[in-house]
């Protein structure tokens, strides 16, 4: 059993749902249209990202390094098919659609949790 704690995966992604509900709904105010299509480039992001991560940080320890490095493969190749798929639906199902909306909703839910991950993930300098 490992000491090391787990990343706080969860909060990451609990962070990055109130901002991209967030933004849909004062995006919704004015154009459902942009709205819709936000929501729907940030759950294709959120979505993979979160079970990712879920499977990345399924193991800790220097012990289980062979077993941290197949679930990180098996996490990309899940997380690039589930996004690539996420992308192809949304151009062929969804009519009309704001491609650009789409895109801004994913890179915003991207950076929400990049930043948020680096913010929580840093060490407490007030405990050595």
């Amino acid at each position: 059993m490992s000491t090391i704690k787990a990343p706080p995966i969860y909060k990451v992604a609990v962070i990055q749902t109130v901002t991209l509900l967030l933004v849909v709904l004062v995006t919704a105010s004015g154009n459902w249209l942009n709205a819709y299509s936000l929501l729907i480039g940030g759950l294709i992001c959120l979505i993979p990202g979160t079970l990712f991560a879920r499977k990345a940080f399924k193991y800790r320890g220097a012990r289980s390094a062979e077993l941290i490095v197949k679930e990180l493969y098996k996490g990309e190749a899940i997380k690039l098919v589930l996004m690539g798929a996420g992308f192809a639906l949304s151009f062929i199902y969804v009519k009309p659609l704001n491609v650009v909306a789409l895109f801004s909703g994913f890179v915003l839910v991207h950076i929400t949790g990049v930043l948020v991950f680096v913010r929580v993930s840093k060490p407490d300098r007030n405990n050595p």
